[in-house]
């Protein structure tokens, strides 16, 4: 157990907006910050970060908290987990030992565990048997030392296509759960043979480095056999949710200004024994919706670095074209001379040249500018008027006049075409929908009763006058929501903690945490003795109104049956209350 007041402690020196910052763009809003929910996708913000009160609060999704709440939801760990995370941000030592607590399937642990041991396997033949003599020296060759080996824990599947099959028996795992490791082909009788031969083993981990499945190298391609092959979809595997490497690389992002994406694992790998230690890897498809929401939860700067050569160009165009469709994560571009891929760059000019290439990171546009350059001969006239049409269309969607014109500064050098001439010939944009940072209207309707309960309770917390009142009264909230929030708020005082909705938080269940943000970041009137006795005014009616609902459907029942006497009694009642109600 980590003690209350190392809690307390961290939770007080942490500011919130800082945390949240490495994954959220925040902009200055009123007296709060907004930004893009990291839980569910929108386009106009609606994730807002109190920096006085030390809480979030999404007004689209409902979630609200302290830090620690906004860590145990975007990475599913348990408390004592979010703590040690926002501790480490904080640089606060911690004299107890956290271990993850969120348990998967039984299922899934078993397939997992399976995946894992095969992958000890592997490595031990690469590393330490004469069979994977040929694949060590290959990657000892491609500059891989014994410690990036480890690191990644490499392996090789031999040529034996019985051998995963047959430890695995060993081990009497049954039939059916091997067939779904995808470690394994089959054929029509339903034998199982190993699906990864003669080739080097790439582990592939999720986000907190459990072995989820492999992607295997060959060591000599033969016609018609791919270069890489991957596990099949499984239970753990899809390769639309997951990055190679981010499993380490997570906890570089902050201290490299965000992600390194880059096109092959062998990039990955050589980046990170350069000291390059943020790359990760798509699984040899374009970037998926999946994977960006996995790094805008991680972090808001991605930068491709993919081959110098004309299909690496090309793909880093469409991954730029793909990031600009979203607006998590800020993108720029490396390119590299000569053609040159990032391994090949390394060995060649050494690893401080490497980190110097990383640094000039082009602009999504001036990379698309300098993809548009590429092949053209702008000594021709018609090659010119090309790429000067192609390069307009470009700067046109900018919306800045600033940026506009540095682009335009940078055309004109190429062209030798005047400024001025360029900016007469800009594409009218198109109309933008202006998503301006503001509160995005709840999705809840509150009737007038309900806003004042809201309102009240908000201003409960922020003062203790209006406490005092509501406690000397007996007032009762007629929603037993929040008067349980209101009598959790007085017990929290009554030991003695000091008045902050902060810690507070940490006492709730998640749904009373995420009632407290949302009541606590409303918009709230100036507070005054007339405002809290307009809000016990009409809020004092609710019994009224309730009994009033409570006659009309009993007279309504005595009216089916004719009840003439029990109709006479019921509405001198109804016609009473309605009269004090009036009053």
């Amino acid at each position: 157990m980590i003690p209350e007041a190392t809690v307390d402690q961290i939770l007080k020196t942490v500011n919130i907006a800082d945390y949240i910052g490495q994954v959220v763009q925040l902009h200055k809003a009123g007296q709060n910050l907004f930004g893009l929910c990291p839980f569910h996708e929108e386009k106009t913000p609606s994730f807002s970060v109190s920096e006085s009160k030390q809480i979030f609060h999404c007004f689209s999704c409902g979630r609200g908290g302290n830090v620690y709440k906004f860590v145990m939801d975007l990475e599913n760990v348990s408390f004592p987990e979010a703590v040690a995370k926002v501790a480490a941000f904080a640089n606060i030592p911690l004299d107890v030992q956290v271990t993850q607590t969120v348990q998967d399937a039984p299922e899934v642990t078993q397939q997992k565990t399976i995946l894992n041991d095969v992958k000890d396997l592997y490595h031990h033949i690469l590393v330490n048997t004469k069979t994977g003599e040929a694949a060590l020296a290959y990657l000892t060759e491609r500059g891989l030392s014994q410690e990036t080996i480890a690191t990644f824990e490499l392996g090789y599947a031999p040529a034996d296509n019985k051998l995963v099959k047959a430890f695995l028996d060993n081990r009497k795992i049954d039939y059916q759960v091997q067939r779904e490791t995808g470690l394994f082909v089959e054929n029509q009788d339903g034998e199982l043979f190993d699906r990864f031969v003669d080739r080097i083993m790439f582990p592939l981990k999720n986000e907190v480095g459990a072995v989820v499945g492999f992607s295997g190298r060959v060591l000599q391609k033969a016609d018609q056999q791919a270069k890489y092959l991957n596990s099949p979809e499984t239970t753990v595997f899809n390769k639309r949710d997951l990055l190679f490497n981010l499993d380490l690389a997570k906890s570089q992002f902050k201290l490299a200004d965000g992600a390194l994406l880059f096109e092959g694992f062998m990039d990955v790998i050589s980046a990170y024994q350069a000291g390059i230690k943020n790359g990760i890897a798509s699984m040899g498809t374009s970037l998926t919706n999946e994977q960006l929401q996995l790094l805008a939860k991680r972090t808001h700067q991605l930068t491709v670095c993919y081959d110098g050569d004309a299909p690496g160009l090309a793909a880093a165009n469409r991954a730029v074209d793909i990031l600009g469709e979203q607006n998590r994560l800020a993108s720029g571009v490396v390119v590299l001379p000569n053609g040159q891929d990032p391994d090949e760059f390394i060995k060649a000019s050494g690893a401080e040249a490497f980190k110097a290439q990383v640094q000039k990171r082009l602009t999504p546009t001036a990379f698309k500018l300098f993809f548009l350059k590429q092949g053209q001969d702008l000594t021709n006239d018609e090659a010119k008027l090309t790429y000067i049409k192609a390069s307009l269309a470009t700067v046109a969607k900018l919306r800045q006049p600033v940026e506009r014109a540095v682009y335009l500064q940078q055309i004109a050098k190429d062209t030798g075409i005047n400024e001025q001439t360029l900016a007469q010939q800009l594409p009218r944009p198109q109309a933008v929908v202006q998503t301006s940072v503001h509160m995005a209207t709840p999705q809840v309707k509150f009737d007038r009763y309900q806003r004042a309960q809201r309102e009240l309770l908000a201003f409960v917390l922020h003062d203790e006058l209006v406490q005092a009142r509501l406690v000397n009264n007996n007032f009762v909230f007629p929603d037993a929501r929040y008067q349980d929030l209101f009598n959790a708020w007085l017990q929290y005082l009554a030991a003695n903690h000091q008045p902050d909705i902060a810690t507070f938080s940490d006492t709730l269940e998640p749904d009373q945490a995420n009632l407290l943000a949302d009541v606590s970041m409303q918009n709230l009137a100036p507070m005054s003795d007339e405002v809290i006795d307009d809000l016990l005014a009409l809020l004092g009616t609710v019994p009224l109104r309730q009994q009033l609902q409570s006659l009309k459907t009993q007279l309504a029942q005595a009216q089916q049956l004719n009840d003439q006497e029990a109709m006479r009694s019921l509405s001198q009642q109804y016609f009473g209350l309605l009269r004090q109600l009036k009053a």
